[in-house]
């Protein structure tokens, strides 16, 4: 079978396609014939070597995936091959024809998803609805921030956000990012023309955003602690795209009356399974009720897949990122 394979952590020039033996389900296991993979900017840090744990080499990458059941391990019961369903694979092999995932991981597809759409919820789904509900905490009528707001999660944290009856700003950059972020009811901000911070401030009354949700590090994750956020507001670090790490002075966090949460997925999947369980239901739920808005901005074929990193590494992509066989 063909996958997209690292042997070391580097540039795109480390991705390649490799042929490679079909894989066989071990106990509590079950293999799908992939059919549409969901490209995460944490494939990004794996291939560079700057995920937030180690990642043993050679490495098929990719950890998202929607694929049609055709062989089922030992002991696992509730599904049947032929069957679709969606996975999160841990730690990659989810841009390969064919794909392990643990049982337990796999969420059956919800009638009338699209193999595209069906690769776009769980990753970013599980993450945009724990920033909510579980790290932040949003209540009705609070304002929420949501940074990169044109993206995978920020699209999903929107409309979920919106759904907790938040009022809900959301920065990004161009003509076609910012007005996907209006038509999904968030206020649109273009932090690259003149000063995000104080549009923030003017649309709160001076106050600042009651909750941020902040994936970039650097300048916008100190401005937005800073200047950004309101007294006793909730600022979640989700991400680190830019790779650029922020200290803070534990006397300024003191002063401040603000807090700072972090939130990783990864792990989460394994301790928290019980409230992991209870995310995959409510987006499941909102789905099935059409309250939830899948965006697929730009599908490639497995034999362009280095192409959609480098689309995603430009930040050219809007919405969910999506590879095929």
């Amino acid at each position: 079978m063909k996958a997209l394979r690292i042997e070391k952590h580097g540039g795109p020039e480390v991705m390649h396609l490799a042929e490679v033996p079909i894989p066989e389900p071990g106990p509590g296991e079950i293999r799908l014939k992939m059919e549409a993979s969901g490209l995460n900017y944490s494939d990004i840090m794996m291939r560079e070597g700057r995920y937030l744990r180690e990642i043993s080499l050679p490495l098929i990458l990719g950890h998202e995936v929607c694929g049609t059941i055709e062989k089922i391990g030992a002991g696992v019961e509730g599904w049947r091959v032929g069957q679709r369903a969606l996975a999160i694979t841990g730690e990659g092999g989810g841009l390969a024809e064919h794909v392990i995932v643990k049982a337990a991981s796999m969420v059956p597809s919800p009638p009338g998803l699209t193999p595209h759409e069906g690769a776009a919820l769980l990753v970013q789904g599980l993450t945009a609805v724990q920033l909510i509900d579980n790290a932040a905490k949003v209540t009705t009528g609070e304002t929420v921030l949501v940074h990169a707001a044109a993206g995978g999660v920020g699209t999903l944290a929107i409309q979920i956000a919106r759904a907790r009856g938040a009022r809900v700003l959301g920065t990004s950059s161009s003509e076609e990012k910012l007005r996907l972020v209006s038509e999904l009811g968030a206020a649109p901000i273009d932090y690259s023309r003149g000063d995000w911070v104080r549009e923030v401030l003017a649309f709160t009354g001076g106050k600042g955003a009651d909750v941020i949700l902040e994936c970039a590090g650097g300048e916008i994750l100190e401005r937005s602690y800073k200047e950004a956020l309101a007294d006793f507001g909730r600022l979640v670090v989700y991400g680190i795209a830019s790779g650029k790490v922020v200290s803070f002075d534990n006397r300024d966090i003191l002063t401040s009356n603000k807090s700072l949460i972090g939130f990783w997925l990864g792990p989460h999947l394994a301790r928290h399974t019980d409230r992991v369980a209870v995310a995959k239901e409510k987006l499941v739920g909102m789905i099935r009720l059409g309250e939830l808005r899948l965006i697929v901005g730009k599908v490639f074929r497995l034999e362009e897949a280095t192409d959609a990193f480098a689309h995603m590494q430009n930040r050219k992509n809007v919405g969910k990122i999506v590879v095929t066989p």
